[in-house]
């Protein structure tokens, strides 16, 4: 079976979440080895050398750039066909219609529950892209049973939807160095909590902020994360603001940290937390997070209670025996979250396809 993974997410300024789990798939599809399918990476016309190469499979590239690529996807216009077997959008980006049989990865619909979370903008963009999504005949695919759940609500049949959680083991070797000159150029010199997010008003940040504000500890909390959109965040000497930074230079920074704080409004996964846990960081995270539901011995919290999650991130940080224990129950938790069980669990999906 041959199959064509559209990675167009990855020619976003931001990728985001999505493409790490375009990065992710790509990467179980390829220690599937002969057991897996052959795989092409479909995207619009890039740059030369183009840094999709070596993702995995072979690059295949359309005419267009990025902008006037989506630009066609959002009017109709458009199919990528190839020789594909089966064609998977990895997410709402992309062709209208297929002749080939095509899944598509419905990340969330976080646009509806919260539209005020959303830009007006973005709101258009994902209402119509999802609108061409359920009418075509492609077969559904979500992280989680929550989303799930709110597509059933739509009209869509169980049996034309598969839930697929996503996996945590994708980071390469911690940069410990390079994490520490980071650190120490941000004024951080000792321990510190940690959250991982682009910056924007679903992620729930200022509420973070000021329930650490709150907790009186007086270990600063380090931000991680490319700015987004909405109004800027109020920080103080407390609240480092890191920026993006480079996954090895990430992993070293969830090594490192002492508890990871991830308090979302909604997610329709949430892969920051179980990547924290993956390399042993006790979590604090929200109730929204469906990534953490199954998560034992750490801390959920509801994100519109800044008392509660102020408590946990204290509790968190001084009950050592606790935290001790939740870094080795994330641990181990997460490590059952192979990218490689993604993409077969995806596999398995396509050939009921053919």
């Amino acid at each position: 079976m041959r199959v064509a993974v559209l990675a167009e997410q990855l020619r976003q300024k931001v990728p985001g979440g999505i493409g790490t789990y375009v990065r992710g798939l790509l990467q179980g599809l390829a220690e599937l080895g002969e057991a897996g399918p052959e795989v092409e990476v479909l995207a619009s016309r890039g740059p030369t050398p183009d840094p999709l190469e070596g993702l995995g499979g072979t690059l295949q590239t359309t005419r267009l750039s990025h902008r006037a690529q989506m630009f066609a996807w959002d009017r109709g216009l458009g199919r990528l066909e190839g020789s594909a077997d089966v064609l998977h959008r990895s997410g709402l980006a992309g062709p209208a219609s297929s002749l080939t049989p095509s899944t598509v990865m419905i990340h969330d619909l976080a646009w509806r529950a919260a539209p005020e979370l959303t830009t007006r903008r973005g709101r258009r963009w994902h209402e119509a892209a999802l609108r061409r999504t359920l009418k075509s005949s492609a077969h559904l695919l979500t992280p989680s049973n929550a989303v799930a759940e709110q597509l059933i609500a739509e009209g869509i049949t169980s049996s034309r939807l598969s839930v697929l959680p996503e996996g945590a083991d994708h980071l390469p070797t911690a940069d410990h160095i390079a994490a520490q000159a980071a650190l120490v150029n941000a004024g951080v010199s000792g321990p510190f909590l940690l959250s991982v997010s682009t910056l924007e008003p679903r992620k729930n940040l200022a509420g973070l902020i000021e329930a650490h504000r709150r907790s009186g500890l007086d270990l600063p909390l380090v931000v991680v994360g490319p700015a987004g959109w909405g109004e800027g965040l109020v920080t103080t000497q407390a609240v480092i603001l890191l920026g993006a930074q480079p996954s090895a230079v990430l992993a070293a920074l969830y090594e490192r940290c002492e508890v990871f704080c991830y308090v979302p409004h909604l997610e329709g996964f949430g892969l920051p937390p179980l990547e924290a846990a993956y390399l042993g960081a006790p979590v604090v995270v929200s109730s929204t997070v469906p990534s953490m539901e199954a998560l034992e011995g750490n801390w959920r919290v509801d994100p519109h209670d800044l008392e509660g999650i102020a408590d946990a991130l204290k509790r968190a940080v001084e009950d050592t025996a606790a935290r001790s224990s939740a870094k080795e129950r994330a641990r181990a938790f997460a490590d059952s979250h192979r990218w490689v069980d993604v993409a077969r669990a995806h596999v398995v999906v396509w050939e009921s396809l053919q």
